[in-house]
Parts: structure tokens; C-alpha cells; sequence
């Protein structure tokens, strides 16, 4: 069976991490949009230079760019980059290898070049001199993230976590490592998520909790703590020592020596990524000017002198999407989330119509209840309610309806009805192992959170039936921390009572249920990475296991619902598992693949299937047993 391409609902930026450099004497701004593949943009603040773009093939994310005497470098997925206007991009290889998430970048005194990366922790070194790459090692043990980093004085300053914060001192030319203390209330926290140098003064975020630590490198001690900081970094310092950050959604200048904090007139309700200064810039062609990108490619610029900003939109295309979730909602839509940069579109079958949004972030699972859109975003769980008969705002509608993250919750990926309550399974944030079930009323609006019903395990499915909730595990947390677990569960909860009725382990070995679905009979059907069980809630044992493909669980770094779905109709199953979409016939005991390239899966009540192919939406028509070619 063939499937016909739809479309590619979705297209969007992704801005993390900019550099900034001069070329022939003017200011340029170096901007990295995550995508497939990452693109480059090189921007003249001033607008008078049409923009440059670079596809960075083999990458898909970036967030560290740094400029150095040799170039402007720039992490990818575990490759590392430069980029100069006369040779234009050159891919410098692969860093350590096993390692294929990088995170941010530094450049030391000697324009050698440094970066943190996932899932070993560790940190590297590139000498542009030699051409060589330099394998520091993990940094802590246990710890998956090597996060922030700044070169400083011989050494580099790398902010590690996610299990419990940490700050490594390492000394770049013998490879020693050393740790500062943090702050004792830090130990309950995650991660260093930021950390900047300046005038010998480290400037540590640390999160969650969103509290920036100042650090006096010379006199080795902690001096002031300022709450309520988002990221990404701290501004290199103005002429007069003063630097700037986001504290409150607004632009804030802060006085190191004085210890004074001034909010400015600017409102930045995102993360403001990475700063640079621009000299000759038509807002202030006397002075400085500090400037910044957002994620949608869109350039800000702020004249302290004046407290007066600009902003400028280069009109820099997208990219297309990656597809991350799918979910019928009301009026016969499908709707369509997307990863990283995130974006909702809806797909109308009758009018042949798509519809795409921006503002939103990456839609991990969503549901339709009561004509509302319930969208489960990442970071922080958050739950969104859109209606989709009012006007797309952004604020407003989509609105946060409440969120997870006081619960230790980041990933909503499990959605059900439970009679009149939405049931949402979640995996829990950076570093933690034990996920959530939330019973929310839309209606009411009331809301319970039941944590360790799984324990240490995230929950990663649902069904429901009869009263009876069935919930999946999966054996790993948050990232950056290894499972506590060896196998995952099923459990049988019942609605009213708010009580466990059983748990078990349905097929041993299995690390993951990623799929849930009920037949006619009211038998469980459930789908790990690559095996298909059949569980009896009367008789709490399963009845039968059928392997759709061999999976290799020790190779995993980590699995939740790795796009698998599972749909049960007319006593034929439809799933997906690690790309694999299948058929399998219940009363046949047949299995048939139906294509090799798929992920997420929805139906419709004409037999069709659809599902999603990196960035594209495809629908595939179905032959169901009994019937001809739909």
C-alpha cells in the first residue's frame, strides 16, 4: 500500500546561539537556527547587507557558537564546525566520539576552542593551530550533562549536572580537574545551566530554581545571589563595568562592583540567548549598543545610553519541522505538533486544508476535550488549552491552563480519557527518575497529581476502560540520569477510587511500554520497543507476545514513547515501533508491515492511516479484513 505525501505542515526558527564578529569593519551577527539540517545566518545589524545562510549538514541542533581570531565555531551534533568569509563552512569532524549532542562553546586567550557535550559528559578540546581534537574526559561522574563552560586564566569553568549542580575548575594543559562548592541550598537543584566570566567574576544560573550565583575567582568565594534569572548567558561588560541579563522578563543592568540592579526599559518575555556589543550602529552611531536574537530569527537592539531599543526582522525563512505528535480534535482536524521550534498546525481531510501556527513550543501529546485543544508542551509540562473557534493569540489562546514543573514533571507524552477527566502520564525533568499521572477536569478545572504510582519509572501510556485506567512505564527518567529500574510496568488503577488495583511486569525484560490500546473483549493491548503483548486484566497475565522487531535495549540511551502509537480497529491493531508501521490482524494472528519509515499514528473513520515522516505528514489507505481497497 502506498502512502501519499500530504504536506509539511510546519516551518519555523530556532535561534539558541549567535556569535559576534566584524567583517571588513562592520559588525555581523552569527546566528545558528536548529533545523534539518542547522542553517547559519550571518546578519549585518545595520541592514544594509543582504544575509548570508549555510546549511550545516549532519547537524540538526546548535547551542554554542563562539568567535575566535580563526573563525566562528559552531557545535553541532557531536561535529564541530568553523565558518570564515573566505572559505565559507568547514566540517572540522567529529569531536569524541560516542558523543552526539553538544552543548555550549568557549574560546580561551589562544583561540583554542572548547565544548561540553551528551550523553558522556564530557568536554573537549580543538586546537585550530594543529587540527587536532583533545578528549578531557567525563567531568563528574554520573553526571550526563556538561552543560556551560568559560575559559579563563589557564583554565576552563564547565558547569555539569543534571542529577545534583556542579562546577568543574579543569586546567586545560594538564587535564586536572577540580570542583567548586556551590551554595548548599543548590543540592536539591539540577544543573548549571549558564556560566560567564567577567572581571574574575564566575556568574553561575542555576536551575530549576532560576537563581544566578556570583563567584569571586580571585578571593574563592561566593558574594550574591539574585533570583528569578533566565538564560542563556550574561552580557560581556559595558564601558563601565556594567553587565546584562533578563531577570523578570526584563532587560536588567547590573553593577558588579556595586552590587546595584537597574531594570531597563526593555521587556524580553524569552531567554536572550547570546549578547554581543555593536559599534556604529544607526540607533546610537556615537556609542555601543548591546544586542541579542530571538528564536524567531528576529534581531533586538538596545542604546543604553538612551534606554531605547529596536528591533529588526531580517524576514529570515524557516525550516521545516520535525513532526512530534498527532491528535484528532474537534470539527474532524487533525492537529500537528512540532519538535524544537516547536508550532501547532491543523490538517482539515474534507477541505484538503492545512493550517499552521507559530508561538508554541515543542507539543509533546495533546488531546481534544469538550471542543478545546489540551496541548502538553516542554519544558515544565505545561498544559495548554486552545480553543480553536477564537483567534490564534499566543498568550491568551493558546492560554497555560496550569503546570507540572512544581511536580518535578517536563514531558506530557500519555493522553487518555478517564470518564470525565483527562489523564496525562508524564516523564519528570533533567535528572530525575519517577514520572506522574494527572486527572484533570476540564470542565471544573480541577486537577490531582499522583506521583511514585509508577516507581522511578515515567509514565508513558494510557488507556482506559470500564472505570479502569492502564498506565506504561518506562524504566528511564528525565535525561541525565541513569534508570533505577530493570523492567517496566503495567499497572490497573481504578478512576472513582484513586487507588492502585494491580501492577506488574507483563513481559520481563521489556524497558519500555510505549503503547497502550483495548480490543472488543476488553484485553490489553501493549507495544514496547519492538514486541506486541496481549495482557488479561481478569486473569492478570498476558495471554500472548508476538516480536515485530529485534531491539537492542542495552544500545539505548534512553526510550519513552520513541513515536510508537498503538490503535486498535475492527479487531485489527495499527501500530508503530521504532519506525516500523504495521497491521497486525487480531483473529488471523497476521502481522504485515505497512511501510519502514513512519512515525506517530492517528486514524480516521474513513480507514485511513496517518502518520509522519521526519517533517512531512502522509496518509495511507488501509485494506481491512473483509473489506475491498478503501
Amino acid at each position: 500500500m502506498k502512502a501519499l505525501r500530504i504536506g509539511g505542515p510546519l516551518s519555523g526558527l530556532a535561534v539558541w546561539a549567535s556569535a559576534y564578529g566584524k567583517w571588513r569593519g562592520k559588525d555581523r551577527i552569527y546566528a545558528v537556527s536548529s533545523g534539518s539540517p542547522c542553517t547559519l545566518f550571518v546578519l549585518d545589524p545595520a541592514g544594509s547587507e543582504p544575509v548570508q545562510q549555510f546549511a550545516l549538514e549532519g547537524s540538526d541542533h546548535c547551542w554554542g557558537v563562539v568567535a575566535a581570531a580563526s573563525g566562528v565555531y559552531i557545535g553541532g551534533s557531536g561535529i564541530l564546525y568553523r565558518f570564515t568569509h573566505e572559505q565559507g563552512i568547514e566540517n572540522l569532524g567529529e569531536m569524541i566520539p560516542g558523543e552526539f549532542y553538544t552543548w555550549r562553546l568557549a574560546a580561551d586567550d589562544e583561540g583554542k576552542i572548547y565544548g561540553g557535550c551528551y550523553p558522556g559528559g564530557k568536554v573537549f578540546q580543538y586546537n585550530p593551530s594543529t587540527g587536532q581534537f583533545r578528549d578531557y574526559g567525563v567531568m563528574v561522574e554520573g553526571e550526563q550533562y556538561a552543560r556551560s563552560m568559560e575559559a579563563w586564566k589557564g583554565k576552563l569553568y564547565v558547569g555539569v549536572g543534571t542529577r545534583c549542580p556542579h562546577i568543574v575548575e579543569l586546567d586545560t594543559a594538564t587535564g586536572v580537574r577540580a570542583e567548586i562548592s556551590l551554595p548548599e541550598e543548590c543540592s536539591t537543584e539540577q544543573l548549571v545551566y549558564d556560566l560567564n566570566i567577567v572581571h574574575g567574576k564566575m556568574l553561575v544560573r542555576i536551575t530549576p530554581c532560576s537563581r544566578l550565583y556570583i563567584y569571586d575567582l580571585e578571593l574563592g568565594r561566593w558574594e550574591k545571589c539574585i533570583e528569578h534569572v533566565s538564560g542563556l548567558s550574561v552580557s560581556a561588560p559595558d564601558p563601565q563595568g556594567n553587565v546584562y541579563f533578563i531577570k523578570e522578563n526584563i532587560l536588567q543592568r547590573y553593577a558588579l562592583a556595586a552590587g546595584i540592579l537597574t531594570p531597563t526599559s526593555l521587556a524580553m518575555p524569552e531567554p536572550a540567548g547570546d549578547y554581543g556589543w555593536l559599534e556604529d550602529h544607526p540607533l546610537n552611531p556615537q556609542g555601543s549598543c548591546l544586542a541579542g536574537v530571538h528564536r524567531d530569527g528576529t534581531c533586538w537592539i538596545y542604546d543604553p545610553e538612551n534606554d531605547r531599543h529596536t528591533v529588526m526582522d531580517f524576514m529570515l525563512q524557516g525550516q521545516p519541522v520535525h513532526l512530534q505528535s498527532l491528535a484528532w480534535g474537534p470539527e474532524g482536524k487533525l492537529y500537528i505538533g512540532g519538535y524544537f521550534a516547536g508550532g501547532l498546525a491543523s490538517y482539515d481531510p474534507a477541505a484538503s486544508e492545512m493550517i499552521s501556527h507559530r508561538g508554541i513550543g515543542q507539543i509533546e501529546g495533546m488531546m481534544a476535550a469538550h471542543g478545546i485543544m489540551y496541548l502538553g508542551v516542554y519544558p515544565k509540562a505545561n498544559i495548554f488549552a486552545y480553543d480553536p473557534n477564537l483567534e490564534w493569540n499566543p498568550g491568551s489562546n493558546p492560554k497555560l491552563a496550569f503546570s507540572l514543573q512544581e511536580e518535578e514533571q517536563d514531558r506530557a507524552f500519555a493522553w487518555t480519557l478517564a470518564g470525565d477527566e483527562l489523564a496525562i502520564g508524564t516523564v519528570p525533568s533533567y535528572g530525575r527518575n519517577g514520572g506522574a499521572l494527572t486527572l484533570f477536569h476540564p470542565v471544573t478545572g480541577t486537577r490531582e497529581v499522583f506521583r511514585g504510582l509508577l516507581p522511578q519509572q515515567s509514565i508513558v501510556s494510557l488507556a482506559s476502560g470500564e472505570g479502569l485506567l492502564f498506565a506504561g512505564g518506562s524504566v528511564w527518567g528525565g535525561l541525565g540520569i541513569a534508570p533505577e529500574r530493570k523492567e517496566a510496568s503495567l499497572m490497573i488503577w481504578e478512576v472513582n477510587g484513586r487507588r492502585k488495583v494491580w501492577e506488574g511486569v507483563p513481559v520481563p525484560g521489556e524497558q519500555a511500554i510505549s503503547a497502550l490500546a483495548l480490543d472488543d473483549e476488553g484485553k490489553v493491548w501493549g507495544l514496547t520497543a519492538g514486541m506486541l503483548f496481549r495482557f488479561n486484566p481478569v486473569t492478570l497475565k498476558t495471554e500472548q507476545r508476538i516480536p515485530v522487531l529485534p531491539v537492542d535495549w542495552k544500545a539505548m540511551t534512553h526510550f519513552w514513547r520513541g513515536g510508537c502509537e498503538l490503535l486498535y480497529r475492527k479487531g485489527i491493531l495499527y501500530g508503530v515501533a521504532m519506525n516500523l508501521l504495521f497491521k497486525y490482524d487480531v483473529r488471523l494472528n497476521q502481522l504485515e508491515v505497512l511501510d519502514e519509515d513512519a512515525r506517530l499514528l492517528a486514524v480516521d473513520g474513513e480507514g485511513g492511516l496517518y502518520f509522519a515522516r521526519t517533517t512531512a505528514l502522509y496518509r495511507m489507505q488501509i485494506l481491512e479484513s473483509g473489506q475491498g481497497e478503501l
